[in-house]
């Protein structure tokens, strides 16, 4: 399937050929977040509307020191110049610098696209934290839909780390054929049903044998979805009111936005969270605060930002995050240009960036219509990582 697509940025229109794979769109070999997919306000009647927690977190904002200025001049002129829709630098809870660019603004609901498997993991690790699960669980002990299938055999750490061994269906990382990408947006599809079908549930094949749960990654819908379902299921918790209750609520979100989910509840955990700006903010300080707490959750979350398996052995090799090294869980580890960092990711140019050093509270948040130019941002990330 194939349209043009106008995009203007800095006043230029590029006409591109968009083609529509199993799940994303992409342009002239880059992934592409148009507008009507990265800014959309309202969703299906049976979509999750997220709430303000109880107890708003307080966003700080101060003004720039020179050394930090000289960044702020980088990002500005790339937000000028590049497809970005917002481009934000932070020292811990303090705004130093934030932009959108129309026609986002500051009451746009930002789709975080993959960036929505990061906050699954955050979920996974409170599920785990309150005794619910562990990460040594079977997905089919959890799942009995799985029994006796490939994927039933995957733990919870392997599907944290894309490493379940289950087939991997399309290039994009989704696994609907086209005509189940039809009835999801009719609303007639079931993602338990989804997950669990013998297409989906049945091991990749390697070059000599199947491969096994842990063997190697494997970037795909398939293990956040299953996560999902499962945490709802160890929990007795629909998936968005554990995600409302155990990570909106303590990262503080001031606004509603709106969670993808299919019509019995079940979260569309590979990338449904759609959030205002100021709360992707407060969600990167959630889990920038939360990696230096000496708890269950608190080491939970180190792991996370930390490589739990290796990424291939060079970007040529790479199905995803070329320019990554490593996985933690649903995060990408070891940036080629940007050292010590951790990123959530999303489709399109969705990136959320955290120092991994534990004194260091720097953090980069942009959000795009095209991916083909996340390699300046790694670089502004890595030049505002090292200022004093």
């Amino acid at each position: 399937m194939k349209k043009t697509l106008y995009l203007i940025f800095t006043g230029i229109i590029c006409s591109c050929s968009l083609t529509f794979a199993q799940n994303n769109p992409s342009a002239n070999g880059s992934n592409v977040a148009p507008d009507e997919w990265l800014l959309v306000r309202k969703g299906s009647p049976w979509w999750y509307e997220t709430k303000p927690s109880p107890m708003p977190s307080q966003l700080q904002k101060r003004p720039p020191s020179t050394a930090e200025q000289i960044i702020i001049d980088k990002a500005r002129t790339l937000v000028a110049n590049r497809p970005a829709k917002a481009f934000v630098l932070m020292d811990g809870d303090s705004v130093v610098y934030s932009e959108t660019k129309a026609p986002a603004d500051a009451n746009s609901v930002f789709f975080g696209f993959s960036m929505g498997k990061t906050v699954t993991s955050m979920a996974v690790g409170q599920a785990i934290c309150a005794g619910k699960m562990k990460l040594e669980t079977k997905a089919s002990e959890v799942v009995p839909e799985l029994s006796g299938k490939a994927l039933g055999n995957a733990t919870v750490r392997d599907l944290l780390r894309m490493a379940s061994g289950a087939a991997d269906p399309n290039q994009d990382s989704s696994i609907w054929t086209p005509e189940q990408f039809k009835e999801w947006g009719r609303g007639n599809l079931n993602l338990v049903n989804l997950v669990t079908e013998d297409r989906i549930a049945k091991a990749a094949r390697g070059m000599l044998s199947d491969y096994k749960p842990g063997e190697i990654i494997s970037y795909k819908s398939t293990d956040p979805i299953l996560l999902g379902i499962m945490v709802s299921r160890s929990t007795g918790t629909p998936w968005s009111q554990w995600l409302q209750e155990q990570v909106l609520n303590p990262m503080g979100a001031a606004r509603s936005g709106l969670y993808v989910q299919d019509r019995q509840n079940n979260g569309l955990a590979d990338g449904g969270m759609r959030l205002h700006l100021d709360d992707w903010m407060r969600f990167a300080v959630w889990v920038k605060r939360s990696s230096r707490e000496q708890s269950c959750f608190g080491d939970y979350v180190r792991a996370a930002l930390s490589t739990q398996i290796s990424n291939g052995t060079s970007p040529n090799t790479r199905k995803m995050g070329k320019l990554f090294a490593g996985y933690g869980y649903f995060t990408w580890t070891e940036n080629s240009i940007a050292p010590n960092t951790a990123w959530a990711s999303g489709w399109g140019g969705q990136r959320i960036g955290w120092n991994t050093d534990p004194a260091n509270n720097r953090m980069l948040i942009t959000f795009s219509n095209i991916e083909n130019w996340m390699p300046e941002v790694y670089e502004v990330a890595r030049d505002w990582m090292r200022v004093k």
